[in-house]
């Protein structure tokens, strides 16, 4: 049988794990506790990034991860931080008008990007619909006809 501080040490091994995938989102693991089983951290884990992350109408949202035994864990876990990393950079989920601002990380928490996700690009907001550029002046003082349209 396992000690506290072994299954502290195993909890803290998935930890860094899931640390790994949740930096492309902008999140953190947390942290585990001592006396705590390593399969009831993960599972509590787990659980927290489905309520957090993905929307109820998905397919994973559905699976108790409380009631899941060991060898399920080790099924469900790449799946769902798999759709953790995909549904928090899905546009669709964030309602029309806004953005969401995702800070991803490196392997030492430096802060590397600043990604916008919505539904719209904000420069759209700021032009009017359907100008059309006909030409652009260059440095030197000539027009040249320019060949992109943007809506």
């Amino acid at each position: 049988m396992a000690t506290e501080q072994q299954h502290f040490d195993a909890s803290k091994q998935f930890q860094a794990f899931y640390d790994e995938t949740l930096r492309r989102v902008g999140a953190r693991a947390p942290q585990p506790t001592l006396g705590q089983n390593v399969d009831d951290y993960r599972r509590e884990t787990l659980r927290q990034l489905k309520r957090t992350f993905l929307p109820e109408a998905h397919p994973l949202h559905q699976v108790q991860y409380r009631g899941l035994r060991s060898d399920a864990l080790a099924v469900f876990e790449p799946q769902l931080l798999t759709a953790v990393v995909a549904e928090a950079n899905n546009p669709a989920h964030v309602p029309p008008g806004e953005l969401r601002k995702i800070e991803r990380h490196d392997e030492y928490g430096k802060l590397k990007f600043v990604d916008w996700v919505g539904q719209e690009s904000f420069v759209k907001q700021m032009m009017r619909p359907g100008r059309h550029v006909a030409s652009i002046q260059t440095p030197n003082g000539r027009y040249e006809v320019a060949k992109a349209r943007y809506v």
